[in-house]
Order: C-alpha cells, then sequence, then structure tokens
C-alpha cells in the first residue's frame, strides 16, 4: 500500500524559487512538501560555481524573510556602479561608454550578485531545519490528480502526497505546466550564454561591465575579492567553438573580449552553457496548480530580470496563499489562484516584451541598429535627467 501524507502547499522543484516559497509559507505555520530530484536534504555551503544572479532590493528584501539570506550573503558582492561599453565594431577607439553609480539615485548599490548554487544551499539548509517543510527529495513528480477538494500527487517511488495546492517550480521544461495543458509561447534566439568564473589581477571596484557585440553582450559582474562571473553570450556555432577550447585558449579568448580592464584573467570555475530562449506561458493557474519562475517565463539573461522576476512571483504567491489561509479560504481555489494570476499577469508581460526587444536589439548585427543604439546610449550620457530616468526605471522590479 503507498504511503500517503496531506500538506497545505506542495512545490514540485526544489530550487531558489521553489525553496523560497516553501520558506515563506512554512513561516507563518503552513505545511509544505518539496519534491526535487536533487539530495536537498544533504545539501551543505562549498565553492561558489560558474552562474551568478545579480539580485535587486525586492529579490533581497522576499529572500531576507526566508531565513537564508545572511547565510549567503557573504559569498555575494554589490553592485555599485553599471558601466555599459557598446563596442559594436570591435574597436576600442570607436567604443562608447557609459556609467551609471547606484549614488546618482541615492542607492549604496543597485543589487548584489550571489552565486546561483549558494543561494540554493542556503535555502535548502534552511528547509532542512524547518519542521513544517517535507523534502521529498531524490524523488520525481510521477503524476497529479487535481479536484474540487484538494489535488493528489503520485511520486516516482509510489507514495502520495495531498494537499489543497500544487506549485510548478519545476523549470521551463515543467512537467506540471505540461500535464495541466498549459500552452506557450517560446522563442530561440540562436544564441548560446557562457558561464564561469575568473580571478584577475585588477580590482573590479564593484562595477559591473557589459560590452554590447554583435554575437551578444559579454558581461564582467563581481564577486568578492578579486573575483568576478562573466555571462557571455555568442551566436551558437560560435559558442560551441569557444566551450570545445583548451583551458589555456579559453583564458585567452577571455583576456580578449575584456579589453584587459581587470588585468591577467584566470578561469577559476568550469566553463557552462545553455541556449538562449524566451518562454511565457499563456496562462499562469489551472486547477489546484500555480505557475511561478522559469515554468511560467523564460527570459534571455540581459538585464539581470530572470531570477528577480521569478522571485516577485513567489513574493506574490506567497502573499496571496498566506492571506487566503488566514482568512479561512481554501488556498487552491480557483478565486484565491485568480488573484495571483492578476497580479503577476502584466509585470511578466512588460518585463518579458521588454528583454526581449532588448535582447534582439543588442545582438543584431545590422548597422543601422548598431547606430540607433550607439546614439540612444550617448544620449543617456550627456543628458542627466534621461539617465536617471533610466536608472530609476531599471530599479523600479
Amino acid at each position: 500500500m503507498s504511503k500517503s501524507s496531506s500538506h497545505d502547499v506542495i512545490v514540485s522543484g526544489g530550487g531558489t524559487p521553489g525553496l523560497a516559497l516553501a520558506l515563506l509559507l512554512a513561516n507563518v505555520g503552513l505545511r509544505v512538501a518539496v519534491i526535487d530530484p536533487a539530495p536537498l536534504s544533504r545539501f551543505r555551503l562549498g565553492a561558489p560555481e560558474g552562474r551568478t544572479s545579480a539580485l535587486m532590493q525586492s529579490s533581497i528584501a522576499a529572500l531576507k524573510m526566508t531565513g537564508a539570506w545572511e547565510m549567503a550573503l557573504p559569498y555575494g558582492a554589490s553592485l555599485e556602479v553599471l558601466r555599459i561599453v557598446d563596442d559594436s565594431f570591435g574597436r576600442k577607439k570607436q567604443q562608447i561608454e557609459t556609467d551609471f553609480p547606484a549614488a546618482d539615485i541615492g542607492l549604496s548599490f543597485f543589487g548584489i550578485n550571489m552565486p546561483n548554487n549558494i543561494l540554493r544551499t542556503a535555502l535548502a539548509i534552511r528547509a532542512q531545519e524547518n519542521k513544517a517543510i517535507s523534502l521529498c527529495d531524490s524523488l520525481r513528480l510521477a503524476q497529479f490528480s487535481p479536484d474540487d477538494t484538494g489535488v493528489s500527487v503520485t511520486l516516482s517511488d509510489g507514495s502520495i502526497l495531498q494537499g489543497a495546492l500544487l506549485v510548478a517550480a519545476d523549470g521551463r521544461a515543467s512537467p506540471v505546466r505540461e500535464q495541466s495543458g498549459i500552452v506557450c509561447w517560446e522563442h530561440e534566439y540562436e544564441q548560446t550564454a557562457i558561464t564561469c568564473l575568473i580571478n584577475h589581477s585588477s580590482p573590479h571596484q564593484n562595477v559591473s561591465t557589459e560590452f554590447h557585440r554583435p554575437g551578444g553582450p559579454f558581461t564582467l559582474v563581481p564577486l568578492p575579492g578579486n573575483t568576478s562571473s562573466v555571462v557571455w553570450v555568442e551566436k551558437k556555432n560560435d559558442a560551441d567553438g569557444y566551450m570545445k577550447l583548451n583551458r589555456q585558449s579559453f583564458e585567452q579568448a577571455l583576456q580578449d573580449r575584456t579589453n584587459g580592464r581587470l588585468g591577467r584573467i584566470i578561469l577559476s570555475s568550469d566553463p557552462q552553457s545553455c541556449p538562449l530562449i524566451a518562454l511565457r506561458a499563456k496562462n499562469y493557474i489551472s486547477q489546484r496548480v500555480a505557475l511561478v519562475a522559469e515554468a511560467a517565463h523564460v527570459l534571455s539573461p540581459l538585464g539581470a530580470q530572470g531570477l528577480n522576476l521569478s522571485l516577485r512571483d513567489i513574493d506574490c504567491l506567497a502573499k496571496t496563499i498566506i492571506k487566503a489561509a488566514q482568512t479561512g479560504l481554501d488556498v487552491g481555489a480557483q478565486s484565491v489562484l485568480s488573484l495571483y494570476e492578476k497580479d503577476r499577469r502584466a509585470d511578466i508581460l512588460i518585463r518579458s516584451l521588454g528583454t526581449d526587444g532588448l535582447t534582439r536589439l543588442v545582438s543584431h548585427n545590422h548597422r543601422p541598429l548598431h547606430s540607433l543604439r550607439r546614439t540612444g546610449l550617448k544620449a543617456i550620457s550627456m543628458i542627466e535627467p534621461l539617465k536617471i530616468m533610466a536608472m530609476q526605471q531599471g530599479m523600479s522590479a
């Protein structure tokens, strides 16, 4: 006979968004189960890996509420200046460069750059400690059945979870979204993002530098000490070639692209790569199901909106669920889930369309578009009110 357990909310996906949601709910007394194929209960803090996220103020506020932020914070670095360099023609004399200091809009920093694996591990450790959270780790969701009273979830080991709501935090290929029959708009950019960590001989001074080039942006983002993370976007075939280089040749390719801004570079993590796609679900809810994070939307890394948008989903859904629970409502009822979908739709649409448009503009190889973006960058750098407005808009996330 299959083992069965009862919970208020079941979360499919133990990445950063899923674990953050579980902690926000469990911290007010709701019973939460988290399903993930990774061994979450054995996670321990270790060395940072190549993928990082620039977390803005609203994301940091939500993560502080989980209780995991202070554990992760020593591994992150503040972003005090955002520097954009238009390098459309590959010649240093023709570069256009503009700095956006956080101090110009009254902030000490725009955000914190944090290694993804460190943040997820800190959340997993806090989840291990929370008695209201059941970690169904090293397991997969096999199937689920929603009805008017709740949702029944069968796991890969045959055990069954009962709950009022199933949250899909299970990534861009979300099995829960697929089983729910929710369709998506999807676009492939024919580009690949290469990520890694580097050590360098010159200090970064907490400046994040983004080079705009025809193949895609090349971004250097500060981490503690003389370390930075790299997000290097190239056309797919070119990226495949770079990923096949030996370590020495790859380091030289990185060195060439930094224009010597960080001195001598040494690779400190193995390069990883991921195809660039954009995805947006048509709906964010179905019967007893709510989609969050990359199950609902995937963005290009340009503009660092991805995880920030996901954490706004989490913050919104947590507040919706908690308010419903405190007033005695069924947290998985369609009327409750509709409030979440309504609150998130405009933000997701605006950020998705904006990031998609920016990605196409920055990565395009047509000379008229080069001229357009260079003219825009020049105007922003020369007109202080326009520059301030651009920074305030970017921080409105």
